[in-house]
């Protein structure tokens, strides 16, 4: 690939991320369509960035891209600094703060009128599950609507490092950074996501090494939120350890058992049935839809999770290829569900920006080949231990 396809592939997706934001409410077609682009772009960076056809980025590039990476932080640590003098947060934030006050109080947030939005109608307590509260409760509880952004500033920062160390390479966070959706969700908005998505990645790293620490992970995800990390059950499946891989998932969903046993109609109400149940809004292309297409959706999202699930369990695949069906699942979760918001974006781009950092990288990098190899090497491990 030649460096102006590159600039092209990286201008392509930032165009593209940058139409998802353009899009809100009323626009649910268009956004939809967008989506369903990044989906099938992403399935194509995934099969060539596997064949390893890349050509080296020019000396003076990859000496710049950590440079772009430093003000692009820089940059966005100023702009916390602007949102954070008078914050204006959404409900994600705030129905989190109510919850981790009523938790102190000795309250159980989901028997609590915490969300009290139109449309909850009948379901008022927290949304949301007992990490996410634990996660910003340490700096929530003492600084309020500031400490939900502080929060997100170590998580967003605990991310780039994250990514940082999967793919070698300082190229992979860059494109994260560069993005203005990202910190307009977690510095202007508080969106609280990025609690949901930076155990992934760490099951990304622990795949490697232990299938019940990647099953922990992701079950911390999960008790969370449920979305991204349901989303990413399949494409975290070991080769060899699936029994350990499932241990460890319900270990990490063990935060949820004392709220399961105190009221688990409550829980399951606030956490599940609301879901279901929610009408799709105008920021979907399901919101002016029949029926029917509704349920051909989640027909289509549903063989895709068993299509993908069946194709990791049955070899060792590389992490770029967990990333790429991570972000295409994701995504296709985010079309047949009754919302496209602007926060749901956070929960697929850092596995978009992996994928896009190994398709750019040259082949013949050992870092870049140890990215793409490392799993196989550690597939093998695991197979000498057996099941």
């Amino acid at each position: 690939m030649s460096l102006s396809a590159k600039v092209g592939v990286v201008a392509a997706f930032w165009l593209a991320v940058a139409l998802v934001q353009t899009f809100n409410w009323g626009e649910g077609i268009p956004k939809a369509i967008v989506l369903l682009l990044i989906l099938l772009g992403m399935a194509g960076a995934t099969v060539v960035a596997l064949g390893g056809q890349a050509t080296p980025l020019p000396v003076s590039l990859q000496r710049a891209i950590p440079i772009a990476l430093g003000l692009c932080l820089a940059a966005e640590i100023a702009y916390l600094g602007a949102r954070i003098l008078h914050p204006h947060l959404i409900d994600i934030a705030t129905t989190t703060l109510a919850a981790g006050d009523a938790l102190l109080k000795g309250g159980n947030p989901y028997a609590l009128p915490i969300d009290a939005g139109p449309e909850t109608a009948g379901f008022t307590g927290y949304k949301y599950l007992p990490v996410m509260i634990a996660t910003f409760l340490p700096l929530g509880a003492p600084f309020g609507e500031r400490g939900i952004l502080a929060t997100n500033l170590v998580l967003f920062f605990a991310c780039v490092w994250m990514m940082r160390q999967l793919a070698h390479s300082t190229l992979a966070p860059l494109l994260l950074a560069m993005l203005p959706l990202v910190p307009e969700q977690i510095f202007a908005k508080g969106a609280t996501d990025l609690a949901a998505v930076l155990p992934l990645l760490g099951a990304l790293a622990a795949c490697e090494r232990s299938s019940f620490a990647a099953g922990i992970c992701v079950g911390l995800s999960i008790a969370a939120k449920p979305l991204p990390g349901a989303m990413f059950l399949p494409c975290l499946i070991p080769h060899d350890g699936k029994w350990r891989y499932g241990a460890g998932i319900l270990v990490g969903l063990a935060p949820v058992l004392p709220f399961l046993w105190l009221s688990p109609r409550d829980l399951f109400s606030n956490v599940v049935l609301f879901n279901l149940s929610r009408a799709a809004d105008a920021t979907s292309w399901l919101h002016a839809a029949p029926t029917p297409a509704k349920y051909a959706a989640v027909l289509v999202l549903a063989a895709a999770f068993l299509a993908s699930a069946a194709y990791v369990s049955g070899r060792a695949v590389s992490l770029v290829t967990r990333c790429g069906i991570g972000t295409m699942l994701t995504n296709a979760a985010i079309l047949a569900g009754p919302g496209a918001h602007h926060n749901y974006q956070l929960w697929w781009l850092p596995f978009s920006c992996l994928v896009l950092a190994r398709l750019l990288a040259p082949s013949r990098d050992a870092a870049c080949q140890d990215f793409a190899l490392r799993y196989t090497e550690a597939a093998e491990v695991d197979a000498s231990r057996g099941p």
